[in-house]
C-alpha cells in the first residue's frame, strides 16, 4: 500500500511524468581550455537540450576555439593600434588573421545552426514583423 498524505517537496522535485525522456546537455570536452569551455557552456545553455547532437561536438569545440582566438586577435589589434611605435605591417597581418578566423566562425555557426538566419524556415520567415508602424506609414499630425 502507498504512503498517505501529500508528497514532500523533495519527492515532487524528482518526480517525472511516466514516459518523459530527459535529455542531458552536452558537457564540454576535456581538451577545451577553461575560456573555451566557458564559451561552450554559454552556447549549450542558451539552446534547447537536444540541439547539440553527439556528432556536432567536434564542430562546436572548433567553434569555441575559434571564438577565443578571435577575441585574442582582437585584443592584439587594439594593442597595436594604441601602442607606441605603430607597425602597419603587423596591424594588417593581425586584421587578415582576424578576418580568416571570423570566416571560420561564420561557417561553423551556420553549420551548427547558431545564427538567426539558419533557424528561419521559409514558412516562419514571412511571419516575423517588427513592432510598431512601418517606415512608410506615418501620421501627419
Amino acid at each position: 500500500m502507498g504512503t498517505r498524505g501529500r508528497k514532500s517537496a523533495a519527492e515532487l522535485a524528482v518526480a517525472t511524468p511516466p514516459g518523459l525522456i530527459v535529455t542531458a546537455r552536452q558537457d564540454a570536452p576535456y581538451d577545451l581550455r577553461d575560456e573555451e569551455a566557458d564559451v561552450w557552456r554559454g552556447i549549450v545553455e542558451s539552446l534547447p537540450a537536444d540541439w547539440i547532437a553527439p556528432g556536432s561536438v567536434p564542430v562546436l569545440a572548433a567553434y569555441c576555439r575559434a571564438t577565443v582566438s578571435a577575441r585574442r586577435l582582437g585584443m592584439l589589434i587594439v594593442a597595436v593600434e594604441t601602442g607606441e611605435g605603430y607597425d602597419a605591417d603587423q596591424h594588417m597581418k593581425l586584421i587578415r588573421a582576424h578576418g580568416q578566423v571570423a570566416q571560420v566562425l561564420k561557417t561553423l555557426a551556420t553549420a551548427l545552426r547558431l545564427t538567426p538566419q539558419s533557424r528561419y524556415t521559409p514558412a516562419r520567415a514571412g511571419n516575423q514583423r517588427p513592432e510598431g508602424s512601418r517606415p512608410w506609414e506615418f501620421s501627419h499630425g
